[in-house]
């Protein structure tokens, strides 16, 4: 049996829940519930779910007494090595955290590395090499997401616990956790940040499980599905809540996380408009020119139309955003040949999907 075939078995199960009407998820509770997991561990000096009660997912957890309180921070101290806020965050970042990998592996893939193969010396070649195929066969799981959902989990995880024990105070918790709860953007619902935390959990056991890293990782991985089927579960964690979107502003279709680095070697001006069918609703770019811009503004000139726009949706401003070209790039990369293009320049997506020149008329003022 492949390890992702419980995956697969756990997206099927999903796909068959009868609908619940939602509660919705404050902008408080969220940075707890995302971390449900780590919620479910038992550390010792922490107060139960028996003795939190029904908040036990959405509130700061405490400890019942000082001595709980020394137990917890004990239990931090003695098993992760965190006896303060600088040293709970460089444990976050150098024993938790694998996203930044699975971003290397990406650049990779893609053809587009992070850094020079020949760089790396045999050994950390082969190091790397042997993590790369591990982590490619989650891809078509978490896509650019990759393993986000662990890093998120994890590191609120422990700041949840730090802040129990009054190793950090609830201020500080609140600031440490919000650019996690911002990161979860990337995420559309419960059931797909589950996936990428349990794809993230097989790939850190396997990281840290050496010569028995397969083992280790099937196992963590149906420990993981267990957990997040019990949060799914539970109304007192994930089951039925929406998941938490911020009020306002237009629902892109890619978040801040899931934007890749995709022109290094650009130069001049980055700014560029596109419609909102491109991206808020996804769609390839089917039509694009470049003119020449007024002078003082950081533009590039082009102009991004799914081609489908009709006039009086490209007339109301509303439908157009400002943009970065590397940000319309992520949105649909079959664009980068064409950006070095002068001025003057128009393209059109043919029925085979290649871009073909054609003349360049310069658009009417509304």
């Amino acid at each position: 049996m492949a390890l992702t075939d419980p995956i697969r078995q756990f997206q099927a199960e999903r796909a068959h829940i009868p609908f619940q009407p939602p509660v919705l998820c404050t902008a408080e509770a969220f940075p707890l519930l995302l971390a449900g997991v780590p919620a479910l561990r038992k550390v010792p000096g922490l107060a139960d779910m028996e003795a939190a009660g029904e908040e036990y997912f959405t509130s700061i957890p405490y400890c019942l007494s000082r001595e709980d309180r020394e137990q917890t921070r004990a239990h931090l101290r003695e098993v992760y090595g965190i006896t303060s806020r600088d040293s709970l965050m460089a444990f976050c970042q150098n024993e938790l955290w694998v996203h930044p990998e699975y971003l290397d592996f990406e650049s990779f893939w893609e053809e587009r590395p992070n850094f020079s193969w020949s760089d790396l010396n045999p050994s950390a070649q082969a190091f790397f090499q042997r993590l790369s195929d591990f982590a490619r066969q989650f891809q078509p799981f978490v896509g650019r997401r990759g393993f986000l959902a662990w890093d998120i989990s994890e590191t609120l995880g422990q700041l949840r616990a730090a802040c129990a024990c009054d190793l950090i105070s609830p201020q500080e918790y609140r600031e440490l956790s919000q650019p996690w709860a911002d990161q979860a953007a990337a995420f559309h619902s419960w059931e797909e940040y589950a996936v990428g935390l349990v794809c993230g959990a097989a790939y850190w056991a396997f990281r840290m499980g050496g010569n028995h890293g397969a083992e280790d990782a099937a196992a963590y991985l149906d420990l993981n599905l267990r957990l997040v089927r019990q949060l799914l579960n539970s109304k007192q964690a994930w089951a039925g809540r929406m998941w938490y979107r911020p009020q306002g502003g237009k629902a892109y279709k890619l978040s801040p996380p899931e934007m890749r680095e995709l022109l290094r070697d650009w130069e001049g001006p980055e700014g560029c408009l596109a419609t909102d069918q491109i991206t808020v609703q996804g769609k390839k770019v089917g039509w694009c020119y470049r003119e020449k811009p007024d002078e003082g503004y950081p533009d590039s000139g082009w102009r991004f139309f799914s081609g489908e726009e009709s006039d009086e949706y490209v007339n109301d401003p509303h439908n157009t955003g400002v943009y970065q070209l590397n940000t319309i790039c992520n949105y649909d990369p079959d664009i980068i040949p064409l950006l070095t293009a002068p001025y003057g320049t128009a393209y059109a997506r043919g029925e085979d999907g290649k871009f073909y020149a054609e003349p360049f008329e310069a658009p009417e003022e509304p």
